[in-house]
């Protein structure tokens, strides 16, 4: 089935939505982490969360997780292992070729991090169901899916 879609006005458009809810998101986050006296960003959280998940991966691995260009990964590692979350090690095929560690208060701050995330998220979806909120994320994947394979 094909949906007909009208040039709606720009704030009942997808993509606008979407982009406001992202924006608000982060911005919400962020500012749940300094309530709690803490300066992070919630795209350093992202690089945390992938490396608690699997450590020893590539920058190019995680900035193609998070999506974001590598460029932007080294920076935002550099004040990582500058704060003294992760660290960086070459490895043994490649010296230039960096995989990215935690170190032990990088690993530490899980249990700090994840009860602020888990408690905006709780504020964020307040008034939607357990299966609303499942099936929100599972309509976002399937338009992300839809969109990723036009690149190809």
């Amino acid at each position: 089935m094909t949906i007909k879609f009208k040039v709606p006005p720009i704030e009942n458009s997808p993509g606008f939505i979407v982009h406001q809810l992202d924006l608000r998101l982060k911005l919400g986050l962020h500012k749940a982490f300094q309530a709690e006296g803490i300066n992070m960003t919630v795209e350093q959280w992202a690089i945390l969360s992938c490396l608690w998940e699997e450590e020893g991966i590539h920058q190019s691995a995680i900035a193609e997780k998070i999506g974001k260009d590598r460029h932007t990964i080294a920076r935002m590692l550099n004040l990582l292992d500058k704060n003294g979350f992760t660290r960086r090690v070459p490895t043994n095929e490649d010296k230039r070729r960096l995989n990215v560690y935690l170190t032990d208060s990088g690993r530490d701050s899980k249990a700090k991090l994840i009860p602020i995330v888990l408690g905006f998220l709780e504020k964020a979806f307040t008034g939607l169901t357990q299966e609303e909120a499942t099936e929100l994320m599972r309509i976002l994947k399937h338009i992300t899916g839809n969109l990723e394979s036009l690149k190809a």
